[in-house]
């Protein structure tokens, strides 16, 4: 009878724990939160007077554009002095392009050919003055864009926002400093460029978007959020659970960012619809803590999870902040929080070889530093656009290295290329750790890590 009522009462703690889940987890619409062509509006449907009535971004054909579609941007403020606009549509040539050298040929001035880049070394954008319809109180900005999803923001007041009509997929406001627009590719006047919108549009055959977080009350100190990815039919009894992915954002990111300006759910629901890949789970941690700091990943030479410090944690002080000595907290929190968390609280197997660790720019030297900790722990570990300085500093010749699938993904004009990318490559090669490539026409980018990302999910994982 005791064994019994023990059963239980773990049973009523786990449903208990399902139903915390549940209410906490907050759905996002993601969608619905960036703005597209709807498939028919033309210039023609616009009257001189109904185009200056405009009051949202607005994404139409039009055969006077060289892409062949115009993105008129509105922000309402009748009252401002001045409102500025800027986005990531700076576009060069390859002929022109080099990790410290661009063409930067505005939208104004785009031709078949061109495509997204700007100098990784001092990467600007362009920031345009837009003009004040004084009937309407809205100010407007029209340029054309070729194809791609293109993260945009406003300057009011000197401070930077994203469009308010456009709110992006983030889990409460004013997390995402940006906006997200997505203009198709023509076939005839984008011919010679790259196709940046491929994967990106809404399907009928969709999944869900949750956040949710993990409590780490001890280690970390809070409850770390995440984003995570159900595939479309998500089947909470499906034997075996469904294969996963950790996928961990930039130095200045937070869990939203694969989510809005990755595009990761359109890319996702697409893969799967078309049977590129199977139905997957994604999960998008915030890796920075409540002060910003990205959370320390280092190990020692040998892997071992650092444990202890001599003196006090040192940071590394800036706009985006950084342990610079501190004990392991990644690999713990991973291992032992965040796992155990998404097996009780979602439908994600049990299986290493079903699991993947990923990340792109700081996110990827998490994952390199994941790899040298924790190999045996996950199946699957792909680096885009980072990795380690020093390699040579750790043991690379325990065979446990050589388990794991393996793969980078880099844009050729990255900064983090020759000083993070190759040389790890090089002491992997030599310490006979295999690994496989793939490199993308552009820099430090997000149009660069959503074409990653597709690599990733359909040449690399569960194969």
């Amino acid at each position: 009878m005791k064994k019994i009522w023990i059963a239980c009462m773990i049973a009523l703690s786990l449903m208990l724990a399902l139903t915390v889940s549940a209410v906490a987890a907050q759905e996002v619409d993601y969608q619905n939160a960036y703005i597209c062509w709807d498939g028919k509006t033309t210039d023609k449907d616009f009257t001189p007077e109904a185009f200056e009535a405009l009051t949202q971004t607005t994404v139409y054909r039009s055969e006077e554009s060289p892409t062949g579609y115009y993105v008129t941007f509105r922000f309402y403020g009748p009252d401002l002095p001045e409102v500025e606009i800027a986005g990531e549509w700076y576009y060069s040539e390859p002929i022109y392009s080099s990790q410290t050298t661009a063409a930067k040929i505005h939208p104004r001035d785009w031709y078949n050919g061109c495509y997204i880049h700007t100098d990784d070394v001092n990467p600007i954008r362009p920031f345009d003055q837009m003009e004040l319809n004084k009937e309407t109180g809205y100010w407007m900005f029209t340029i054309p864009l070729a194809s791609g999803t293109y993260c945009y923001q406003f300057r009011v007041d000197g401070k930077l926002q994203s469009d308010p009509q456009n709110p992006p997929a983030e889990r409460e406001p004013g997390i995402e400093a940006y906006s997200q627009v997505l203009v198709p590719y023509d076939e005839q006047k984008q011919s010679l460029s790259p196709d940046y919108s491929k994967y990106q549009s809404a399907n009928d055959q969709h999944g869900t978007i949750l956040y949710d977080a993990v409590p780490s009350p001890d280690l970390l100190g809070y409850d770390l959020p995440f984003g995570i990815y159900l595939p479309a039919g998500y089947d909470e009894h499906k034997e075996g659970g469904y294969k996963y992915v950790i996928l961990g954002h930039g130095i200045a990111g937070f869990e939203s960012n694969w989510v809005a300006q990755g595009m990761l759910g359109n890319i996702t629901d697409n893969l799967i619809a078309e049977g590129l890949v199977e139905p997957m789970i994604i999960v998008s941690p915030n890796m920075r803590d409540g002060e910003g700091k990205y959370i320390f990943s280092g190990v020692n030479a040998d892997g071992s999870w650092i444990t202890e410090i001599d003196g006090e944690p040192v940071a590394n002080e800036g706009a985006n902040p950084s342990w610079a000595k501190q004990v392991s907290q990644a690999q713990p929190f991973f291992i032992n929080e965040m796992i155990p968390y998404l097996e009780a609280n979602y439908n994600v197997t049990k299986e290493v070889s079903g699991r993947a660790f990923a990340g792109l720019s700081a996110g990827a030297m998490c994952t390199y530093n994941m790899f040298l900790g924790c190999p045996e722990d996950f199946g699957y570990f792909y680096m885009m656009s980072g990795a380690n300085a020093t390699p040579e500093a750790y043991d690379l010749t325990r065979e446990e290295l050589k388990e794991p699938t393996v793969a980078f993904g880099c844009g050729i004009f990255d900064r983090l290329f020759f000083s993070n990318v190759h040389p790890t490559q090089i002491a992997f090669a030599e310490a006979g750790i295999e690994f496989t490539n793939y490199y993308a026409l552009g820099a430090h980018r997000w149009h660069v890590w959503r074409e990653l990302y597709v690599d990733m999910m359909t040449r690399v994982l569960w194969k």
